[in-house]
């Protein structure tokens, strides 16, 4: 008799820590919801599209492929700036094309936020000594603002 309780116990128990566990979602950041969409950069010769999806980040135009990425992590500075960390999965090949094998596919690239907004976001792609690091953690050492990599920003806003 003893035993059936304790199993009963036991079966609560695990019922209850499994409804915490998956039952509850936790809410998401806010800044990482913010991000999500598409934002677009209006250029005289077309846009430049900018997509923030779950986990990836896409930088594509109107006549253009550009870089990808995946694993994206953001790193807060504020509650409207910060960087994101992103896996390459299309990156820049030695001839300026763009395709899934180029030698930075695999390795780390970051992309500067300021002035986060609902609606509009002020972006900056890494541009330096480097185009990606091996690990993550190189990433967040090496591309920062205090190192150069991030003068130039587009001022892009949500796309409808």
């Amino acid at each position: 008799m003893k035993n059936i309780r304790y199993s009963r116990l036991f079966a609560i128990a695990l019922v209850a820590l499994s409804l915490l566990a998956f039952g509850c979602k936790q809410p998401e950041d806010s800044t990482y919801t913010s991000l999500q969409g598409t934002w677009v950069e209006a250029g005289s010769s077309g846009n430049t599209y900018y997509k923030i999806e779950g986990s990836t980040f896409k930088n594509y135009g109107d006549t253009y492929t550009s870089y990808e990425g995946e694993d994206l992590e953001i790193e807060k500075i504020s509650d409207t700036a910060g960087t994101i960390f992103i896996k390459y999965t299309v990156s820049m090949n030695a001839d300026y094309t763009y395709s899934a094998t180029a030698p930075d596919v695999g390795k780390w690239y970051a992309i500067s936020y300021k002035n986060l907004t609902d609606n509009s976001v002020s972006l900056s792609g890494a541009y330096g000594n480097l185009t990606s690091t091996d690990t993550l953690e190189e990433a967040k050492k090496e591309f920062t603002i205090e190192n150069g990599y991030f003068a130039y920003y587009s001022e892009c806003k949500k796309a409808e």
